[in-house]
C-alpha cells in the first residue's frame, strides 16, 4: 500500500464517513424505535412478535454492520499506512498489528451479524412443529449473538488500543493525541461494561444497551474529529515505512 498523504487523506475521510453511518445505525437500534411494544404471556408467541421485530431492523442491521465493517477495514489499513509517520520502534510494529488483528476480527463480526439476522427472519414450515422451531432458533441465535459479542469486544478492544499507540507514536498534533487517547478510553469503558454484563446479571438497567450508546458516541463523535485533525495534520512522510 502506499504510504503518501494523498492516501491517508483519503481513508481519513472515508472513515468520517463509514463511523458516522455506523455509530447512527446503532444508536438507532439501541433506542428500540423500530421495536414493536407487545405484552405476549406465550413463550413461542413472544418469540414470533421477536423475530418479527428482527426482520423488520434487518435492512438496518445490514448497513449498520457494513458501515461497521468499513471502519474496521480502514482501521486496519491505516494501521499499516500510519507506519510512514511513526519513528521504527517496537511501539509502532505493535500499533499496526493491534489494528491489523483487531480489523479482521471485527470484519469477521459483522459478517456473522449479518448472518445471525438472515437467519432471525421467521420462515417456519407448516409441519405443524411451530413451537419446536421457534425455541431451537432462538437458541440458536443465543449462541451466535454470544459469539458475535465476544468477537467484537474483542476486536474494539485491539482497535482501540491500537489508536491509542497511533497517537503515541504518530505525531500529528497535541490535540489529536488527546483525542486518540479518549477514544481508547471511551470504547474500552464500554467493552468493560459489556464483559461484566456478559458475566454477571445485572438488573438495575440494561448494561447492554449502555455500553451501546457508549461506544456509539465515542465513536460517533470522537474518530470524525481524530479522522479529520489526522487528514488535515500530516503531510508527506520523511521516509517510507518499513
Amino acid at each position: 500500500m502506499v504510504a503518501n498523504r494523498r492516501t491517508l487523506t483519503w481513508l481519513s475521510w472515508a472513515l468520517v464517513v463509514v463511523v458516522v453511518i455506523s455509530a447512527a445505525v446503532t444508536l438507532l437500534l439501541t433506542s428500540g424505535v423500530l421495536l414493536t411494544p407487545f405484552d405476549i404471556p406465550d413463550l413461542v408467541d413472544r418469540l414470533v412478535a421477536i423475530r418479527t421485530d428482527d426482520e423488520r431492523a434487518f435492512p438496518f442491521v445490514i448497513i449498520g454492520s457494513l458501515a461497521s465493517l468499513g471502519v474496521y477495514l480502514i482501521g486496519a489499513m491505516l494501521g499499516v499506512v500510519l507506519r510512514a509517520w511513526a519513528a521504527p520502534t517496537s511501539t509502532r510494529d505493535v500499533m499496526t498489528l493491534l489494528l491489523g488483528f483487531g480489523g479482521v476480527i471485527g470484519i469477521g463480526a459483522q459478517l456473522m451479524n449479518i448472518g445471525a439476522g438472515d437467519a432471525a427472519r421467521p420462515f417456519l414450515c407448516d409441519c405443524g412443529y411451530r413451537a419446536e422451531e421457534m425455541i431451537g432458533l432462538d437458541r440458536a441465535l443465543s449462541v451466535a449473538w454470544s459469539v458475535i459479542n465476544w468477537m467484537a469486544m474483542g476486536a474494539i478492544t485491539l482497535v482501540g488500543v491500537g489508536v491509542a499507540l497511533a497517537g503515541r507514536v504518530v505525531e500529528v498534533s497535541r490535540t489529536w493525541r488527546f483525542v486518540s487517547y479518549a477514544i481508547a478510553a471511551g470504547v474500552l469503558v464500554g467493552v468493560a461494561i459489556r464483559v461484566v454484563a456478559s458475566l454477571v446479571f445485572i438488573d438495575a438497567f440494561d448494561p447492554f444497551q449502555v455500553s451501546d450508546v457508549i461506544i456509539a458516541v465515542t465513536s460517533g463523535i470522537l474518530v470524525p474529529i481524530w479522522a479529520i485533525l489526522l487528514a488535515r495534520g500530516v503531510s508527506e512522510p520523511v521516509a517510507a515505512a518499513v
